[in-house]
């Protein structure tokens, strides 16, 4: 098994194994600026289960199509499937708005045009605003990522710091308490 499968398999795991009596679900659209490639835009969904009222476990998985970086005069253009998990505290989570704050480690699945490049690990810290009634919800927040990996390119090996905002909105549903 690879740890790509090996990934997967625990974040479902990991996903059947919370009680699910009360949680959300949504889908968005995502835009990330990183520090050493251009900024791409992409989409995701994410899941949470609540352990108590404001306390959260927050799972995002998010497609980045097209970054493009600079790997000694020659353009490379790269992707990223970032995997998160992480807690999140829910300020005000019975009322119309709904401000929160979270931080997690994500694994970062990445893939080249040219050459190779490593798959890794790595932090994010979020902040938002869920705004809506009952079951569904409007959302908007702000994650800082933190991602250091090799490009390979020939005999070139160049360090890439794909650090950087990233902001996603879009649409979550919740059910129970």
């Amino acid at each position: 098994m690879n740890w790509k499968n090996l990934a997967i398999a625990l974040a479902v795991l990991a996903l059947f194994s919370v009680p699910a009596h009360a949680g959300s679900f949504g889908l968005y659209g995502s835009y990330w600026d990183s520090n050493d490639a251009d900024s791409s835009k992409g989409y995701g969904a994410r899941a949470g289960f609540s352990f108590v009222k404001r306390l959260e476990l927050d799972f995002h998985g998010t497609y980045y199509p097209s970054f493009t970086t600079d790997v000694n005069g020659q353009m490379v253009d790269v992707k990223a499937k970032p995997l998160d998990g992480g807690l999140r505290i829910n300020l005000l989570p019975g009322g119309p708005i709904n401000p929160y704050v979270g931080a997690g480690v994500s694994y970062f699945f990445l893939d080249t045009d040219q050459g190779e490049i490593d798959n890794k690990t790595g932090i994010y810290g979020q902040a938002g605003l869920e705004f809506g009634g009952e079951g569904s919800h409007f959302f908007v927040e702000a994650l800082w990522r933190k991602l250091d990996t090799t490009i390979t390119l020939a005999s070139f090996d160049r360090d890439t710091q794909l650090d950087g905002l990233a902001a996603n909105a879009g649409f979550s549903w919740r059910w129970g308490q």
